[in-house]
This record gives structure tokens, sequence and C-alpha cells, in this order.
């Protein structure tokens, strides 16, 4: 993969994760390419597989990861 390529939006949460809704946790995954949690995590979508880049304090990145692994 290049750098220089587009890789989707990126989206910075306003709470956690589990206590978002359902459509907008949907429209996350379908349009993310890079997912800022609220306590400071980061995740990046590479060569289609989500990587945590950094957990955060409470490890909200991490959550959601294991949320991306069970829907698949």
């Amino acid at each position: 993969m290049r750098y220089d390529e587009p890789r989707g939006d990126w989206f910075s949460l306003p709470k956690p994760w589990l206590e978002l809704p359902q459509t907008l946790r949907d429209s996350v995954v379908q349009a993310a390419g890079e997912i800022r949690t609220y306590d400071g995590g980061h995740l990046r979508l590479v060569d289609g597989l989500w990587e945590v880049m950094l957990s955060g304090t409470q490890h909200d990145a991490d959550v959601i990861l294991n949320a991306l692994r069970k829907a698949n």
C-alpha cells in the first residue's frame, strides 16, 4: 500500500464505542480509514485489516478492534 493513497475518512469518537448508537458504529466502520477514540486511542485500516496504533487510557481502541473482529 502506498502512503499517498486515500485510506478513507477518519473519525473522532465523542464517547466510548459501546455507548454509540449502532447506526453510528456501522457508518464509521463502512467509511473509516482511521478511528480516533475519546480516550486518545487510534486505529488504522492497513491493507484491509484494522490495527491498533495506540490503545488509549481506557483501552477503547482494543474494544473496537475486538468488536470489528467478531463482526467478520
